[in-house]
């Protein structure tokens, strides 16, 4: 702004000195002046829409048997609203035995405060606002939990990071901090990532896994995003053996999908 505002004063002086009724200073006001419309800030018109200044995030929410667990609803009520603290972005995936095209996916819910919902920029209506997404967010991936309408058999983990990594892509800030939510128990059992066996103890059999979903193009993009699941642990009440291998698998299947290795945050 303070640049304009010199090259503006630097004008005016310009103009000052062109009042002179001279008939070839005519022509250099009228230059000034029009110079000037264009440098000076146009009070009445709006910035743009603002760019969201936090992460933009996903939820994968598990609708197959791991919501039959009471603890799939108390992990939504007790982790999701700190998790968007840090988001101002919520795109929605479902686990489902046909992830990708499943009918409960949700649309995204925008957690930053858009141009037309606060033109004039009052504090008080972009609080307000800001509450109001966080709500909808919320209720949002309640409802998801609580989706009826897709009846596909089994559970397909790697179709719903697929279809966050999508969602994040299409997001307002594609190439910005990205977070991840998982609520499951990660127990995938479709196609070529059946871990009903668990068998994964094996350093090599991980990469020889790794290796074949990247292979058959199965692995999400998830680039330097940030991971974090709930209820992983739950399947340590059925399948306790399954727990360590299964963990150190989906730890190397993120990192090929391209998560630091830091990033990931597997709650036990």
């Amino acid at each position: 702004m303070l640049p304009t505002l010199t090259r503006a004063g630097a004008l005016l002086r310009a103009l000052a000195v062109s009042m002179i009724p001279t008939r070839g200073r005519v022509r250099v006001v009228l230059w000034a002046l029009t110079a000037l419309l264009v440098l000076l800030p146009c009070a009445g018109c709006g910035g743009g829409a603002p760019a969201p200044e936090k992460a933009m995030c996903g939820a994968v929410i598990d609708i197959t048997g791991f919501r039959q667990y009471p603890e799939a609803e108390q992990f939504v009520d007790q982790r999701l609203r700190n998790f968007l603290k840090g988001c101002d972005w919520l795109g929605y995936a479902a686990i489902t035995g046909s992830s990708e095209g499943s009918p409960c996916h949700s649309a995204p819910v925008p957690l930053f405060v858009l141009p037309e919902e606060n033109p004039n920029d009052n504090a008080v209506i972009e609080k307000t606002v800001r509450t109001a997404h966080l709500a909808e967010a919320i209720t949002r991936t309640k409802n998801l939990l609580g989706c009826e309408r897709d009846d596909a058999r089994g559970s397909d983990v790697l179709g719903g990071l697929r279809a966050i990594g999508a969602q994040l892509d299409g997001s307002p800030a594609p190439d910005g901090e990205r977070r991840i939510v998982v609520f499951s128990d990660m127990m995938s059992n479709i196609g070529a990532l059946d871990l009903s066996e668990c068998d994964y103890t094996d350093q090599k059999a991980r990469a020889a896994k790794v290796e074949e979903l990247k292979q058959k193009d199965l692995l999400p993009r998830l680039e330097g995003a940030t991971v974090v699941i709930y209820g992983f642990n739950l399947l340590s009440e059925r399948r306790p053996d399954c727990v360590p291998p299964l963990k150190l698998l989906w730890r190397a299947i993120f990192s090929a999908a391209g998560v630091p290795d830091d990033s990931v945050n597997i709650q036990q």
